[in-house]
């Protein structure tokens, strides 16, 4: 029983401990495989991106468009907080664990461009090289801090 409560209080301590540290860290995207599209298609996404900054730029969003048109971010503020990559097999939409408070409306931008694109099944994405979100960014995303008002991008 003794060796129990030791076992929990240092349990305990490690968690207080280096949960400070996994707090300051800056939140990690959390990735989205999904299956390889047409020229066209792509080009289509990165249009339909493109609008959704060009609506939204007094609120602070910034479009930049990275590798030769092979993948695009959207900035809150000078923080990316949507990215879309394609790879030779896949394409990879994440977005911030902090989008919902620093940018509500990419959340909805996420959800548009998901349903247009077919996701990678599990054994699919580990084949293709998918990175998988881990553990520990599910949990920063329960205690992610609070954005602050100055940092967000919404309507004024």
């Amino acid at each position: 029983m003794a060796g129990c409560r030791w076992a929990a209080t240092a349990l305990c301590l490690v968690a207080l401990v280096a949960s400070p540290t996994q707090w300051l860290a800056p939140p990690v995207p959390s990735p989205i495989g999904f299956q390889n599209i047409p020229d066209d298609r792509f080009l289509q996404l990165r249009r339909q991106a493109m609008q959704f900054v060009e609506a939204r730029s007094r609120q602070g969003y910034q479009f930049v468009d990275q590798r030769e048109g092979a993948a695009l971010q959207i900035y809150c503020r000078d923080v990316p907080v949507l990215w879309l990559e394609r790879h030779p097999n896949y394409l990879l939409l994440r977005v911030s664990l902090d989008a919902r408070q620093r940018a509500p409306a990419v959340v909805q931008l996420r959800a548009l461009l998901q349903w247009q694109m077919e996701p990678l099944g599990v054994l699919q994405q580990a084949l293709a090289g998918v990175p998988e979100p881990v553990l520990m960014e599910r949990a920063l995303r329960v205690v992610a801090a609070e954005v602050p008002d100055g940092a967000r991008c919404r309507p004024q």
